[in-house]
């Protein structure tokens, strides 16, 4: 487990587009301070930080993440931030969980806030059993639970959905 460790730390040190500010090992596990992940595909890219990641001993592929912060651009003109408290990667099951006060700013006008989300990164499903929000000028929708399902395309709202529309606003439908 502590050569696995090792290896691990020597793999981040290599690549170019990881890197930490101190990595030490602790009863917790392999501590990281302010590490951080970028890279791209095409025009998309991505960079993602943490104040610290403790890869665990008991199991050295989960990974806890402490304030999370992600920057994701998905095309030239559309980008979505990411905050979040807390999070949880599991290497082997490839799942992120984040959770405690996450918010998503999308470029497009709207702002997303949970309590906590689960990722399927093998097919980018996304569920969370707890309230929703999302918000934009457009309006907003609240939620008891979310699932979205990237290959089909489908979001669905669950439990308690309310929807708020604002009216258009714009000065040039008034003339």
């Amino acid at each position: 487990m502590l050569a696995g460790m090792i290896g691990l730390v020597v793999l981040f040190n290599v690549l170019g587009s990881f890197g930490a500010t101190n990595i030490s090992l602790t009863a917790d596990g392999l501590v990281m301070d302010k590490p951080e992940l970028s890279g791209h595909d095409g025009d998309r890219s991505y960079h993602v930080s943490a104040q610290r990641a403790i890869q665990r001993l008991t199991d050295p592929r989960i990974i806890d993440l402490e304030i999370i912060r992600a920057n994701i651009v998905l095309s030239p003109d559309e980008s979505a931030a990411i905050t979040a408290l807390k999070g949880t990667y599991n290497n082997a099951a490839e799942t992120l969980r984040l959770y405690d006060g996450i918010q998503l700013e999308w470029s497009q006008g709207f702002t997303v806030d949970l309590s906590d989300v689960e990722v399927d990164l093998k097919s980018g499903a996304l569920r969370t059993d707890n309230p929703i929000s999302i918000r934009s000028e457009q309006g907003s929708v609240r939620a008891g639970k979310l699932d979205y399902d990237q290959d089909r395309g489908v979001v669905r709202f669950k439990d308690g959905i309310r929807m708020t529309l604002n009216p258009a606003t714009n000065q040039e439908d008034t003339q």
